[in-house]
């Protein structure tokens, strides 16, 4: 299911939707960075330098662990009756990236989180890490479609919808006059380049092209799991690590940024129209 080989992370997810059928496997490779590794005295960097460097282009998204009894369920929720995505053995390496009491979250290739109970995993003292997603540049070329003024229609899409007024954040709410959430005011701002999109966040999380984090461009689809265990959350990349965004913290439209810990570790899975 999960391998470590040198310095990588791999994590190869047997999807099980029912507790025996086995439905589907993926892999997801993420850094593996261990506080106590060793490191040759020639041409090595200075601290600084080396702090610098990491600081810039990386960022801490959680830690490995390894199951630690013979074997133990992962589930789809932080309840022993919720659905099982998977049944793993002892020594499988884990990827802890939520802990909430009891229950340890796991990252699972499909990009949800898995739940497994914190006493049936051992850490193993290794961070995971992974590029920021803003270390990419932003000359790369979207295609070749461009507005009647000859600008991208993206590069369009992002200004209106940092421009967009919304009244208030309502859960629920569809109307910019008297209140939108998240997933709304991401389907009105593509609904205006005729891009159709389902209606919540997790609808919408399935649709179009799955963008790795490192390559993110302004016009990307960003889907959050800020406080539940499945996506809740969404926004719309604008470029330099910010994304637009409808909110309840900011009652209405503003911008974030990804460099924060609480979005970047939040951050689910990006798409692309």
């Amino acid at each position: 299911m999960i391998r470590i080989t040198s310095l990588t992370f791999t994590a190869i997810l047997a999807l099980i939707w029912s507790c025996s059928t086995l439905c589907m496997a993926d892999t997801l490779t993420l850094s593996l960075e261990s506080p106590t590794l060793g490191t040759s005295s020639k041409q090595q960097p200075t601290s600084s330098q080396a702090k610098k460097t990491v600081k810039q282009t990386t960022v801490k998204v959680g830690r490995v662990g390894t199951v630690c009894v013979s074997s133990a369920a992962i589930y789809h929720a932080k309840s022993a009756s919720a659905a099982k995505y998977a049944m793993v053995k002892s020594d499988t390496p884990l990827a802890i990236v939520k802990e909430e009491g009891e229950w340890y979250g796991v990252l699972m290739s499909n990009g949800q989180i898995g739940w497994i109970k914190a006493f049936n995993v051992k850490e193993t003292g290794y961070d995971l890490i992974a590029k920021k997603p803003f270390d990419r540049g932003e000359g790369t070329s979207r295609g070749s479609q461009t507005t009647r003024t000859g600008i991208s229609w993206l590069d369009d899409l992002v200004r209106t919808a940092s421009q967009t007024s919304v009244a208030r954040y309502l859960y629920g709410g569809t109307n910019p006059s008297t209140g939108m959430d998240c997933s709304a005011f991401v389907r009105m701002v593509f609904g205006q380049y005729n891009v159709k999109l389902p209606r919540t966040a997790r609808e919408q999380a399935l649709v179009g092209q799955t963008v790795p984090f490192d390559q993110l461009q302004p016009g990307d689809r960003l889907y959050f799991s800020c406080r539940k265990s499945y996506i809740d959350h969404c926004g719309i990349y604008t470029g330099n690590g910010n994304f637009v965004h409808c909110s309840a913290t900011r009652n209405g439209v503003g911008i974030d940024s990804l460099a924060s810990d609480f979005f970047w570790r939040s951050l689910v899975v990006a798409k692309r129209s």
